[in-house]
């Protein structure tokens, strides 16, 4: 036994999810009525219908002039038909979505997890001519690699010799940190570059500083019972 059945990914896009697909096909078929006085019927019968299955439009203002507006945008075409006396815009300008913004090329960003100011330096770095200021750009680069490495693996996988690897061939095989460069470790100052890392951190400090705050509550209450019981028994 086959099925016929028309999925919502198989037909035309839905103009007007309010009135539904019925009331749309209804008035794309409008036209194809060749009797002028027929067609007329037709149309005014579906506009009905559409105050019937939206009844709230008539709370707003001159809501005979959007039915019409609505079933003219939701032909698709300029309906052949007379249009109330009264009404005079017809059919909806089409709106005008704006321009998708571009994603970033995340093709050319390679070993994201170092972050973007990362990328941002070793770019820096590329452009500078070979001396001292590019060696120190170069170390400054791999230094914030091993930074982003202990936020987020919290000094368990940190690997120099990963790092300049990874550093020679994010730079387009430019920048070479000598291995006998020791790169700095971080120090218990340094701003974490986890933002999820950070607000965890904080929660567990005010959670531990709110606890310490009961157990002192928790003393003092324990603390005075007791001495009102001791007045009371040398009463």
């Amino acid at each position: 036994m086959e099925w016929d059945i028309a999925y919502s990914t198989t037909q035309d896009e839905l103009v007007n999810s309010e009135y539904g697909r019925g009331v749309q096909d209804l008035l794309r078929k409008a036209n194809a009525i060749e009797d002028d006085a027929e067609r007329q019927r037709y149309v005014e019968r579906v506009v009905d219908l559409m105050l019937q299955i939206q009844p709230e439009i008539k709370t707003q203002e001159n809501y005979i002039e959007r039915l019409w507006r609505h079933a003219f945008a939701i032909a698709g075409e300029h309906l052949n038909v007379e249009i109330p006396e009264g009404v005079t815009i017809i059919e909806e300008e089409v709106a005008k979505h704006p321009d998708p913004l571009p994603y970033p090329d995340q093709s050319q960003f390679r070993m994201r997890h170092y972050g973007q100011n990362v990328q941002a330096l070793i770019k820096a770095a590329v452009t500078l001519e070979d001396g001292p200021e590019k060696d120190a750009a170069t170390y400054t680069a791999a230094y914030y690699m091993k930074v982003a490495l202990d936020t987020w693996d919290q000094g368990k996988f940190v690997n120099e010799d990963m790092i300049r690897k990874d550093l020679h061939e994010m730079s387009g095989q430019q920048l070479v940190l000598a291995p006998e460069i020791k790169i700095g470790t971080p120090g218990p100052n340094q701003p974490e570059q986890n933002i999820n890392l950070r607000k965890r951190k904080k929660k567990n400090k005010n959670r531990n500083k709110s606890q310490n705050n009961n157990q002192q509550k928790q003393r003092s209450s324990y603390g005075n019972s007791n001495n009102k019981r001791r007045s009371k028994r040398r009463r």
